[in-house]
């Protein structure tokens, strides 16, 4: 039996009743597309976290008690801790949806500029509206907009929605501003008998123009990124290994050896996988 099923099972009615309370976290889970109802979701927060907190309640006072610890200090402690425990869990289950809202946003973000080209590519081709998204679902290339796309060619394709639903449904749920402009865009063109090869066409120089500019303005800061790195991280690192070698030698510190060998193999190592990330973290080419 599922988790989400048992959950509901246990916890659905108080779920229900405390959902008006979490609107925010409905949209965020429609915008992660993630596949719970909020009271699904509120259920199987409630499970774990009290699954979470009764188990380790009772670890923690069976711990604490072959430690030697006086029985009530050992049960009050391990409540305690394990209240700490069971909000960083409630916390997590309330932000976690909107984490992967935001994480699709950027993935989409950065792949939009592309696919908006290939369907101005093929829609000179006077094609129906339907294929475009199709033909997108396929493309693995293009990450969650496929999925989006794939959303939509479902909806019409299986359960029979016209297309201008199937669009609005999916630009009122994506987590990206773009898109969702995009989607609507489209929708108010097609709708109004307008050409849709014109839009596309315009909108696709729009998103490169706006990725051109932000690849030249990564690689400025990517230079200001480098110079920083060198100078603070590698050049400093060096100078104070030099540094710290002329003074243990006139003072005779014997832990200067320790201090260099931890900056050389954990520090600087620990500084320049940060640096990666960072530069990961604000590329727009992935």
């Amino acid at each position: 039996m599922k988790l989400e099923a048992v959950s509901y099972g246990i916890f659905g009615s108080y779920a229900r009743g405390a959902s008006a309370y979490f609107l925010d976290v409905k949209e965020n889970l429609q915008k992660a597309n993630m596949k719970y109802t909020l009271e699904e979701w509120l259920s199987i927060a409630a499970f774990v976290t009290l699954a979470t907190f009764v188990m380790e309640t009772v670890i923690f006072a069976f711990i604490f008690g072959l430690l030697g610890m006086a029985p009530l200090m050992a049960i009050l402690l391990s409540i305690t801790l394990s209240f700490s425990i069971g909000g960083a869990l409630l916390f997590l289950f309330y932000t976690y949806p909107g984490a992967i809202a935001k994480n699709r946003e950027v993935k989409i973000n950065k792949a939009l500029p592309f696919a908006v080209s290939y369907m101005s590519s093929i829609s000179s081709a006077d094609v129906p509206l339907i294929f475009f998204f199709n033909t997108l679902s396929q493309f693995k290339e293009y990450g969650e907009i496929s999925t989006d796309s794939q959303g939509i060619a479902r909806d019409v394709q299986v359960l029979g929605m016209p297309i201008h639903s199937a669009i609005k449904k999916r630009a009122k749920t994506t987590p990206s501003k773009q898109f969702k402009e995009l989607l609507w865009g489209i929708n108010n063109i097609y709708s109004s008998g307008g050409d849709v090869n014109i839009y596309l066409k315009g909108k696709g120089n729009e998103l490169m123009a706006d990725y051109r500019r932000k690849i030249k303005k990564y690689s400025q800061d990517l230079s200001l990124f480098v110079e920083i790195y060198l100078t603070l991280i590698i050049v400093g690192a060096i100078f104070f290994i030099v540094l710290s070698s002329i003074i243990a030698s006139i003072s005779g510190g014997a832990e200067t050896a320790l201090i260099q060998t931890f900056i050389v193999f954990v520090l600087l190592p620990l500084l320049s996988a940060g640096f990666m990330v960072l530069i990961k973290s604000i590329s727009p080419l992935s």
